[in-house]
């Protein structure tokens, strides 16, 4: 198995009940780098989008600015600081890291139109440790729930690029 869909996130001490997001999906893949603290795998993770990725993100930006929503740059895609550890507040890669612990790391970001949450997480699968990619979301309104919609293709590719990407890289 490389990349697969999990049929939920895994018990996360911070997500919460499923039920009270209005979107949620996670993806998990082996985890050949059992040497990595939390944060270290988050960045192998973030910290290397993918090109197209990163371009997607870009027009994105421009595209939602004139709705007041984030926008995001090259120089922030490709400016992340990387630093030895981070803690609750922090920036890591683009988004708030909000909860961490020996096995989770979860990050994310509250707007006008939704919020969201992603977590990284260490889980035992048949005898083997994986990383499970999860993201639940809750828009607020009819501008979340429309933007949802068009960037949700996008989404569930970029994310299965990302754990593809650092498993191939070796990063995980």
């Amino acid at each position: 198995m490389e990349v697969a869909r999990r049929q939920a996130p895994p018990d996360s001490a911070f997500l919460g009940d499923l039920r009270t997001f209005y979107y949620w999906d996670s993806y998990e893949a082996p985890l050949r780098r059992g040497d990595l603290a939390m944060h270290e795998l988050y960045l192998a993770l973030f910290a290397h989008h993918p090109r197209w990725a990163k371009w997607l993100l870009v027009v994105r930006g421009i595209l939602v600015a004139p709705l007041g929503l984030r926008r995001t740059r090259m120089a922030d895609l490709d400016g992340i600081e990387i630093k030895p550890a981070y803690e609750v507040g922090d920036k890591i890669a683009r988004f708030t890291l909000i909860a961490q612990s020996d096995d989770e790391i979860v990050t994310g970001g509250d707007d006008k139109h939704l919020d969201f949450r992603v977590s990284v997480r260490k889980i035992g699968v048949q005898g083997a440790t994986h990383v499970a990619l999860s993201t639940v979301v809750s828009p607020h309104n009819a501008l979340g729930r429309a933007y949802l919609r068009a960037i949700l293709p996008f989404h569930r590719a970029g994310v299965r690029a990302i754990l593809a990407n650092a498993l191939a890289a070796g990063r995980i």
